[in-house]
């Protein structure tokens, strides 16, 4: 890899109004016996793979077409978004390259970049979108009978800017952001108030997008001169603004089908998670980038009241969002199936507004949705070997739910290949007063307190055992704050530092330990990791009288090759019983004894939950992540449960231990 890769700028992107501060992706080393292997087969396999199938689908050659200049014999392959999700793939691999150098890898991507490029440079004006070139070229942004919904002109463009964004920050490579700035410019230039066009987003993405991009301007605004284009950072804000304040404002343009894309109202007077989860969540991504690119409150109170109708009233037990097939969409309030949809992307796209928030807050309840995803939705989103894939993440099935090769809308493997990678900026953060701790994977950081480094290095197990080491090692003696998440599934812990008990508060959900720190001081928090059986809020009826099994952050199923099923009494040993019931037919008593055991033969390790049901009959349960990766049987998530929870004390919450109560 070319020295420019090596030399690369380590700045995240960092907006003024952040409350807290993020850490750059190469800034924290991961060694980790539950992520480290499942990061290794993303970089391994995963990435490859998706790189492979979008190649074999065609969508490169539609670049190679445009450069060629789209003649008679030229043709789009793939859907209209697949330009946006190989984007989206290099924004991926462009974080995995910043920690991991790999020549290969880089020079594959730089090739794909190249063709980028020429595509752009035949078109002549910085627009690119290969599925309006080749298919449809009078109707750029829908025009001339065009639908905007369809094409995706916006939307593959935001996704451009992004993975420019972090391909530069990562490589410090211009290529990729020369085009982008090029397309941002063009848009800029077009889109906005009158005499401008009315033009937003079908589908959201490019909000955030145009404000790394905005923030990259300000950080290094003598990029303008290697790229040798106007790189202004206000007109990237005015863009962004521009796209969130035009939502329901249809004069000039067709409605994008109103609550679909939310497009019904203007965005802050919207206080619902409404219509499709995917746009919906990365729209309110941007929202939250808005804020805390600008300091304006409404950016962020609207923010909030999108977020908390998403987490205490549409989502499941998973993280997952969207319960509706039909436009993949959230449902009413408490409409929640066991069989909902829960797309992968849904998912992701809630833990990024969900990181957001923390930065513009602190709170560590956005930091608990976010673990749950990770370790629910984005894992089981991917098969072990990390070539299969999961589009829809259903609580339960009848053995006719699988991941797949390949699909012919692949948008999930994109989404995976994003947030993984950036996992690790998630980690550790820090403020004026200090540290925090967010997520618990062994791995090593330093942070700046002030002007002072301050290192630290975190040992666990988790999520399979509750012990975390966390030694704080500052330059130099110092008092300072270590504030260290208590995650809202915890009811029992203990800290100490050096080993003896510890004083702290808690502080938004964090644990506050304020001290002189010197040198060699390690903290060790003791999380009780006890199996709990949730239930769901009451006015979830699809829920009622049943319980989903949780140890930690993870859920837990029951799969039919592990558990048999007892038809009046007798165990039914017929395929059709064992392969193609809803229901194991299977009962937990009030009070069910579990049994844990930690297999290092099951994949990469896992603990394996062991119980009886109400009968006296043995169950077996295992994390939800690993179903499907043995056997196409049965799963299920919510089990027939003995004992009727009392319906009182719900304070807001959807999800609550019910065992007993």
């Amino acid at each position: 890899m070319s020295n420019q890769t090596t030399l690369a700028p380590m700045r995240p992107t960092t907006y003024e109004y952040q409350t807290i501060r993020n850490l750059p992706v190469r800034a924290v080393s991961i060694d980790d016996s539950f992520w480290g292997p499942k990061l290794k087969v993303l970089r391994d396999t995963t990435v490859h793979d998706v790189l492979n199938k979008f190649e074999q689908d065609g969508t490169l050659r539609n670049f190679d077409f445009v450069a060629a200049g789209a003649g008679p014999e030229s043709y789009h392959s793939g859907e209209p978004w697949f330009d946006g999700l190989l984007y989206e793939t290099i924004r991926g691999i462009s974080d995995i390259l910043a920690v991991h150098p790999d020549e290969a890898l880089d020079r594959r991507v730089d090739a794909i970049i190249a063709k980028i490029a020429a595509a752009q440079q035949a078109v002549g004006d910085g627009y690119i979108n290969t599925y309006t070139l080749l298919d449809r070229p009078n109707q750029r942004w829908g025009d001339n009978g065009g639908m905007l919904r369809w094409q995706h002109d916006v939307y593959n463009a935001g996704c451009l800017i992004e993975a420019a964004v972090h391909h530069y920050r990562a490589t410090g490579k211009t290529s990729l952001l020369e085009v982008a700035v090029r397309f941002a410019n063009h848009m800029s230039g077009l889109m906005g108030p009158p005499p401008k066009r009315n033009i937003v987003p079908a589908h959201s993405l490019p909000e955030e997008a145009v404000l790394k991009l905005y923030q990259l301007a300000l950080d290094e605004p003598e990029l303008a001169d290697r790229l040798s284009l106007p790189f202004e950072a206000s007109d990237y804000l005015n863009l962004a603004a521009f796209w969130i304040h035009n939502r329901g404002n249809h004069e000039g343009r067709v409605s994008h089908d109103g609550e679909y894309a939310q497009d019904h109202k203007p965005v802050l007077e919207q206080d619902e998670a409404v219509g499709h989860a995917v746009r919906a969540t990365l729209l309110y991504a941007g929202l939250t980038s808005l804020y805390l690119s600008t300091g304006e409150a409404p950016y962020l109170e609207t923010a909030r009241k999108l977020w908390d109708s998403i987490a205490y009233r549409k989502s499941h037990i998973t993280g997952g969002v969207g319960a509706i097939h039909h436009d993949e969409k959230f449902g009413g309030d408490y409409e929640l199936p066991d069989d909902g949809y829960l797309e992968t992307c849904a998912g992701a796209g809630l833990g990024f507004f969900s990181w957001n928030l923390f930065l513009a807050t602190g709170e560590s309840r956005y930091i608990d949705k976010l673990e749950t995803i990770l370790y629910n939705i984005v894992l089981a989103g991917r098969s072990m070997n990390g070539h299969k894939y999961f589009y829809e993440n259903p609580l339960v099935s009848d053995g006719g739910h699988n991941r797949w090769e390949w699909h012919s809308c692949p948008c999930c493997p994109p989404m995976i290949i994003k947030l993984l990678p950036e996992m690790a900026s998630y980690i550790y953060a820090q403020d004026a007063n200090g540290a925090y701790v967010n997520l618990f994977i062994a791995s090593e950081s330093t942070l700046r307190i002030g002007e002072m480094p301050v290192r630290l290095k975190q040992q666990t197990r988790y999520p399979w055992d509750g012990a975390v080491e966390i030694s704080v090692m500052p330059e130099r003696e110092a008092k300072f704050d270590v504030r260290v998440r208590i995650p809202e599934w915890c009811a029992r812990y203990d800290i100490a530092v050096n080993g003896e008990a510890a004083a702290c508060h808690i502080m938004n959900g964090y644990a506050v330990l304020n001290r002189t720190w010197g040198k060699d001081d390690v903290i060790r928090v003791d999380f009780e990791l006890s199996v709990d059986l949730i239930g769901a809020h009451p006015n979830v009826t699809t829920h009622a009288g049943r319980a989903a099994i949780r140890r930690g952050p993870m859920l837990y199923c029951l799969e039919s090759m592990d558990n048999e099923r007892y038809d009046n009494g007798v165990v039914n040993y017929a395929r059709e019983a064992l392969d193609k019931q809803v229901r194991l037919n299977r009962k937990l008593p009030r009070s069910p004894v579990f049994e844990t055991r930690y297999d290092a033969d099951f994949f990469d390790g896992a603990v394996i939950l062991r119980t009886q049901d109400a009968d006296g009959r043995p169950l077996m349960a295992i994390p939800y992540p690993y179903w499907n990766n043995r056997s196409r049987g049965t799963m299920d998530i919510w089990l027939a449960y003995d004992h009727a929870p009392s319906l009182d004390g719900w304070d807001n919450k959807l999800y609550r231990k019910v065992n007993g109560d």
